[in-house]
C-alpha cells in the first residue's frame, strides 16, 4: 500500500477473501497502516497482519494471557491461534471496542473485541511500555531451525508446552539453561519465542539453530541474540 492511499488486498480463499487482490480499498492491515499514517504523518506499520505483529517498532506487546485490561486506545489487536495463523488486525478504541475492516466487501466498522473468539495479542507503537517483557531495543531476531523443536515454559523446564516448527522463526532474547545435546553437538542457550503450537512466550533450545554451533545463539545475520 502507498502510505497516502488505499490499495488492493491479498487474495486469501481460506479466509473468505478470494477476490481481494482485485478490489481497491482497505483490508484490515491496510486500514491500520493508513490510520497510523494519518495520525503521525509517517508510514510506520507496513506489511500484512503476520508481519505487523512482529514489528520491531512495538514499545509494548501483550498476549491473550495478559487479558485486555492493559490495552489502550490506538493499540493494534491481532487474531489467530498461533503466530503463523494470525489472520486479522484491528485498532483498539477502548472499553472493549475495536475499529476494523471486517471482511471482504465489508465497510470499516466498530465492533466488540469479544466478537472475535481467537484474540491472540496486541502491540503498542507509541506511548507507555508494559505487558510481556520486550527484548532490549524491542527487536526481534530471525533464526532458521533445522527441525520441529519442543518448547518449554522456562530455560530449565523439562515438561514440553508446545512446538516450534522447522523453518524461519523469530525470537526475542536468550537465557542460559539446561544443556540439550546429541553426540558432540550441544547448546545451553535458550531462546524466548512464540511457538506454532502452544502458548506464547515459551523457550526453545538454540541447539536447533541451523547456522551456528555449540553454545552459540545468533540471528541469521550473525547478530548475537541479547540476554533477556
Amino acid at each position: 500500500m502507498g502510505s497516502r492511499a488505499p490499495r488492493t488486498g491479498s487474495a486469501t480463499p481460506p479466509n473468505g477473501a478470494p477476490n481481494d487482490c482485485h478490489v481497491r480499498g482497505l483490508d484490515c492491515s491496510g486500514m491500520v497502516r493508513y490510520a497510523y499514517y494519518l495520525a503521525v504523518g509517517s508510514d510506520v506499520i507496513n506489511g500484512v497482519t503476520r508481519t505487523q505483529w512482529t514489528s520491531s517498532r512495538a514499545v509494548a506487546r501483550f498476549y491473550r494471557s495478559d487479558g485486555t485490561a492493559p490495552l489502550l486506545p490506538g493499540d493494534l489487536v491481532f487474531f489467530g491461534n498461533t503466530p503463523s495463523t494470525i489472520h486479522h488486525v484491528a485498532m483498539y478504541l477502548g472499553q472493549g471496542y475495536i475499529a476494523e475492516a471486517p471482511y471482504s466487501g465489508g465497510h470499516v466498522q466498530v465492533s466488540a473485541l469479544s466478537s472475535h473468539g481467537d484474540y491472540y495479542g496486541a502491540i503498542r507503537l507509541y506511548g507507555p511500555g508494559g505487558g510481556s517483557p520486550e527484548p532490549p531495543g524491542g527487536s526481534l531476531y530471525w533464526v532458521d531451525t533445522f527441525a520441529d523443536a519442543p518448547v518449554y515454559g522456562s530455560p530449565t523446564g523439562t515438561s514440553g508446552t508446545g512446538t516450534l516448527r522447522k523453518g524461519t522463526n523469530y525470537v526475542f532474547c536468550k537465557a542460559w539453561g539446561r544443556e540439550v545435546r546429541s553426540g558432540s553437538s550441544f547448546n545451553h542457550w535458550w531462546l524466548k519465542t512464540d511457538p506454532d503450537a502452544g502458548p506464547a512466550g515459551q523457550w526453545v533450545s538454540a541447539y536447533y539453530l541451523s547456522k551456528w554451533g555449540n553454545d552459540v545463539a545468533k540471528g541469521n545475520n550473525g547478530t548475537v541474540v541479547p540476554d533477556c
